[in-house]
């Protein structure tokens, strides 16, 4: 008897932790990431816009299913699972310096974009720095993105696969951001 209420109490107990840490947290976030990769912008550009090789080098990622374009610009859905899959969409491109995703869902947990900003330094290679800005619903998401996953955490998955995909041992940077809220909104509703 005291081993069921254990295995109930634990979980119950767990749950309202999340649930009320998660109410304190801020529901909106910003966070940056930085790499500096061997190639210049315009290589480094083909590689994070050829949505549909991103399964060849991002890990976790089955495959793309292209989506209609929305306001012109390329949409897609990213499967990471039989039932597990989550649309995205280009909201700006100025090749090869700027590139605006964002996630495409009433439905979702979270709201988010993420701004890609690439630069040429001194010695013609690039320095890629992704702002991530999101707006999360739910209490118990919002625990998980910052205890579990972290706010640089998808990010720097990412960062590493692309610098992995050219041969580069570069690792990313956390970068200090302050919350801008008109980033978070420069999203489409």
């Amino acid at each position: 008897m005291i081993t069921l209420l254990v295995l109930i109490g634990i979980p119950v107990v767990l749950l309202v932790v999340a649930i009320v840490v998660g109410r304190r947290l801020p529901k909106t976030h910003q966070a940056a990431s930085r790499i500096r990769l061997p190639l210049p912008p315009e290589k480094i550009w083909e590689i994070i816009t050829d949505i549909d090789a991103f399964p060849s080098w991002r890990p976790g990622l089955r495959g793309i299913e292209r989506a209609p374009d929305i306001e012109g610009k390329p949409s897609w859905f990213e499967v990471c699972g039989k039932k597990a899959k989550v649309q995205f969409r280009v909201v700006e491109m100025r090749p090869p310096h700027r590139l605006v995703t964002s996630l495409v869902g009433d439905q979702l947990p979270l709201k988010g974009s993420w701004i890609y900003e690439l630069e040429q330094d001194e010695a013609g290679q690039t320095v890629l720095t992704i702002t991530e800005c999101d707006r999360i619903f739910h209490p118990v998401f919002r625990f998980f993105v910052r205890y579990v996953l972290a706010y640089h955490g998808v990010m720097d998955v990412f960062l590493l696969a692309l610098a992995r995909a050219i041969g580069s041992p570069a690792r990313p940077e956390h970068l200090s951001t302050p919350l801008q809220s008109a980033e978070i909104d420069a999203e489409p509703a």
